[in-house]
């Protein structure tokens, strides 16, 4: 009985290959969302196009987000003079700055977080929980997604992470060393 339910529910998806990719899915355009900094400035995904974004929805509470937060920056730190921005999507609840500030600090985290505390993301993405990931390419469409904890420094995520850093350097006329260079405090927390 359960493996029909499951069966049912796999059909009832669209992914026949024919049907568009719904918004939360490799190959869709990444839906429109923005967030605000720790010091209050709005950023929204569209102003990072261009780069390859790592896009974490994660909370301070979630332990498998507190998990991959090491290996996200770690993934940051490697790739980001490449053209890669890591984006943390917080979805704490509203007058969690303080801890998320702190958190931030404890964890030296260095890619931007972004604060939600009404959980919008998780809408416009269709998430069901934390962590969920997304790998959006250079021109705003998803990639790939993770639903839950994933290692983005093993060596098949690492290598998403290079294949869509490669297209981008092929599609833009700008030297990867150029389009690199940081596009200001506001991308960080």
């Amino acid at each position: 009985m359960v493996a029909a339910g499951v069966l049912l529910l796999a059909g009832c998806t669209g992914t026949d290959g024919e049907a568009a990719p719904s918004p939360n899915r490799p190959g869709s355009p990444a839906p429109a969302w923005s967030g605000t900094t720790l010091d209050g400035r709005e950023v929204a995904l569209a102003d990072l196009e261009g780069d390859v974004v790592v896009l974490n929805i994660w909370a301070t509470w979630c332990a498998p987000c507190v998990r991959e937060m090491p290996k996200l920056d770690a993934l940051h730190r490697e790739y980001g003079a490449q053209g890669l921005q890591v984006v943390g999507a917080s979805v704490d609840r509203g007058g969690a700055d303080a801890r998320i500030r702190e958190f931030i600090e404890e964890h030296d985290i260095g890619f931007s977080i972004l604060l939600d505390p009404d959980q919008r993301v998780m809408n416009r993405f269709r998430t069901y929980s934390v962590p969920e990931t997304f790998l959006i390419g250079h021109d705003g469409t998803i990639l790939h997604r993770w639903i839950g904890e994933f290692d983005p420094m093993a060596p098949t995520e690492r290598a998403r992470v290079e294949d869509a850093l490669a297209e981008r350097a092929a599609r833009t006329d700008a030297p990867a060393e150029q389009a690199a260079q940081p596009t200001g405090e506001v991308y960080r927390p």
